[in-house]
């Protein structure tokens, strides 16, 4: 089995349901038993900090159906909701469930006051670089929105041959002002044609790929680390 960052989350997901007595026996064709073990010190001391887990549903889709997948992976107890991500390398980048890597038909949705806001009826690879520079201000929350679609944000990094955690929380960081006078990026919409990245206050916060012949054709990504520090969680 290859281990990727996807294999990680799975042997975390189920590193999760065994802590917590629940069947983990779907998960047994996803998860790696070396990165279960790995996992399990860790794993255990965020649990210890986040109310009892209940159930998993992180196979299940999403409220869009189709493709979607379910932007919850756990019910807590006290009526609370986990969702888990995963870095098992030193790019701490995560992509924000929904709207991070989705096609140009449900961006429109999800995006629809900024696309009214532009003049823009429909998004493509031209006019999205448009909205990136003209409200950014406005696009950020609602990656951070559906990255914090959960009450409770567990992220599990490694850091050379070990792995550390932190927990979110979503209450934590809704008074936050995303002033737009202290974004900036390192291409205009000139020159940017695959990666770009923003940042705020200097600190690069994520980044944005468009790519012609790849699949995802497009792509943001926080730069959990960054945005930790600037969020100050």
């Amino acid at each position: 089995m290859t281990i990727n960052n996807e294999t990680l989350g799975q042997s975390a997901e189920k590193v999760i349901c065994d802590l917590s007595g629940l069947d983990s026996s779907h998960l047994n064709d996803r998860s790696d038993e070396s990165y279960e073990k790995i996992l399990k010190p860790t794993i255990t001391k965020a649990l210890n900090r986040l109310p009892s887990v209940i159930r998993h549903i992180g196979l299940e889709k999403g409220n869009r159906g189709g493709q979607s997948k379910s932007s919850i992976d756990f019910y807590l107890n006290e009526e609370k909701t986990l969702s888990v991500k995963t870095n098992k390398n030193s790019n701490m980048k995560v992509c924000p469930s929904e709207v991070g890597q989705s096609s140009w038909i449900v961006l429109n949705e999800y995006f629809k006051e900024i696309l009214q806001i532009n003049n823009i009826k429909s998004l493509d690879r031209d006019n999205f670089k448009q909205i990136v520079f003209n409200s950014i201000n406005l696009l950020i929350p609602i990656y951070l929105h559906h990255l914090m679609s959960c009450d409770y944000l567990l992220w599990i990094y490694q850091k050379k041959s070990s792995f550390h955690y932190k927990i979110i929380q979503k209450n934590n960081l809704s008074s936050f002002n995303w002033d737009i006078n202290k974004f900036s990026f390192t291409k205009n919409i000139g020159n940017w044609n695959e990666s770009c990245t923003v940042k705020y206050n200097e600190i690069s916060l994520g980044e944005f790929q468009l790519h012609r012949n790849r699949s995802p054709n497009k792509k943001f990504r926080f730069n959990m680390q960054n945005l930790c520090e600037i969020l100050e969680v």
